[in-house]
């Protein structure tokens, strides 16, 4: 098989898994519903620089995966689909692209199919690829960054585009994007490299400008509101204290034994590709020694420990794993395994796009607020409680699904106080509340899923 037909089979694949995985579920949680509500309320009411949610500006996170996704709703129209397609197109994207840099890198066009085979085939990433969330986005954005800084050895003008996505990234993901000039001043160094001051400036000052812009609006127009939620935030997903304390400093191991837990098949080839990359002191190659370890160093800083925020790295690890596969394996029977690997990976994509059924986690959720939008009048202002806990996602949820607006979810005090002040007619409970605290008082049913019932007071 040529390398132009492995890399047609590999690429038509991506395509069929990453767009049929789009219609495999709902978009339940915190993170998949919260963006698309931002998306969709930016598509009806235009609030573009502050994308808003419970009725109120959203101001945690940068906003341009939120203002790409109202893009494609405005397009195509309101859907779960639509809500997970520029998603898809970016893990599509980031399959293309890293046979490209692979194969500026090694040289060796069966090494970058196998990297763009070894990402085709890394669970986790088809895990996100099919979820509304930014953690793809910015893996590919990371791969583009990288394939930029690599072109400027020939054309310094591609410093000017590793800005600009730099910017991209931290526009899309916020701090993480800071991993990008960490990765790029360590490649520098270990080469040696002088790059062209005006150019490098230039750069750095694209990188940092709209983001820093964004920062300003919001400290201009909310002003100490806008510093107290990132104050929040900061001290929630950063720097706020561990149970027990000494976790503070455990991240790094704790990365480490996620990844070496979830990164199968391809964990043994990638510790091998690093491990060559080292002996062998190719210093070009030490550009994917030092995106692994700024993304992990600083995730491993922050106080939230999830996998998926080490997704940037992943398009390093594939292009690692295909090192060490050819260091180990014999090129023979790599040339046979990649001459049956593409028409493999084409006909499982077919068979997920056809026959896997979907998963939907949303089902009470989006049956009550679908009732609620026949029931009430679109942007109606709705008492959420359930059981006094913080369930922002069942509110993201009906805010998705539905045309009315859930409060921020009530505490205990929150509902007596709303329940006395009588501004709020409309309530989503728990099935236990309905019975103890609204049974008495004169109200009608509106809606009845699972163990949510939303009541409207006479």
């Amino acid at each position: 098989m040529t390398p132009r037909l492995r890399f047609r089979m590999l690429g038509l694949a991506a395509a069929i898994l990453f767009l049929g995985a789009i219609r495999l579920g709902d978009l339940p949680g915190f993170d998949d519903a919260m963006y698309s509500t931002q998306a969709k309320n930016i598509v009806n009411h235009g609030h573009w620089l502050a994308p808003e949610i419970r009725g109120a500006p959203s101001m945690e996170h940068p906003p341009l995966f939120v203002w790409t996704q109202a893009a494609f709703l405005l397009a195509f129209g309101k859907s779960d689909p639509v809500a997970k397609l520029p998603v898809a197109l970016s893990a599509i994207a980031t399959v293309f692209l890293i046979y490209w840099l692979a194969r500026r890198l090694l040289d060796d066009s069966l090494a970058a199919s196998i990297a763009m085979f070894v990402m085709l085939a890394t669970p986790y990433f088809i895990k996100y690829a099919g979820h509304a969330m930014t953690d793809v986005p910015a893996a590919f954005l990371f791969l583009c960054a990288i394939s930029a800084w690599s072109l400027a050895d020939g054309n310094p003008r591609w410093y000017l585009a590793a800005g600009t996505l730099i910017a991209m990234a931290l526009m899309v993901r916020g701090l993480i994007g800071l991993a990008l000039p960490a990765i790029f001043f360590v490649d520098l160094i270990a080469r040696r490299k002088r790059p062209p001051l005006g150019y490098l400036v230039t750069a750095c000052a694209v990188a940092f400008v709209p983001i820093t812009l964004w920062y300003a609006h919001f400290l201009l127009q909310f002003s100490g509101r806008f510093v107290q939620i990132h104050e929040v935030w900061l001290n929630k997903e950063v720097f706020g204290p561990l149970s027990p304390p000494w976790r503070r400093y455990t991240g790094l191991p704790e990365y480490l034994w996620m990844i070496a837990k979830s990164y199968w098949p391809w964990l043994p080839f990638t510790i091998a590709g690093i491990i060559a990359v080292i002996r062998e002191r190719r210093r070009p190659l030490f550009l994917l020694l030092g995106w692994i370890g700024a993304v992990l160093l600083l995730c491993a800083a922050a106080r939230s420990r999830v996998l998926r925020y080490m997704l940037p790295a992943y398009p390093a690890f594939a292009i690692l794993a295909a090192i060490g596969l050819t260091r180990l394996i014999p090129r023979r029977i790599l040339e046979r395994a990649m001459n049956w690997a593409p028409p493999f990976a084409l006909g499982a994509a077919l068979a997920i796009a056809l026959f896997f059924r979907p998963t939907f986690h949303a089902r009470e959720t989006r049956a009550i607020a679908e009732a609620e939008s026949r029931a009430l009048p679109p942007g109606a202002t709705i008492g959420f409680y359930d059981k006094g806990d913080p369930r922002q996602d069942e509110a993201n949820e009906v805010e998705w699904y539905g045309d009315d607006v859930p409060t921020e979810p009530y505490t205990d005090a929150d509902l007596e106080a709303a329940l006395r002040a009588g501004q709020v007619k409309v309530f989503l409970i728990d099935r236990a509340t309905w019975e103890n605290r609204f049974a008495a008082r004169p109200h009608d049913v509106i809606a009845q899923a699972g163990h949510l019932v939303t009541v409207r007071l006479r």
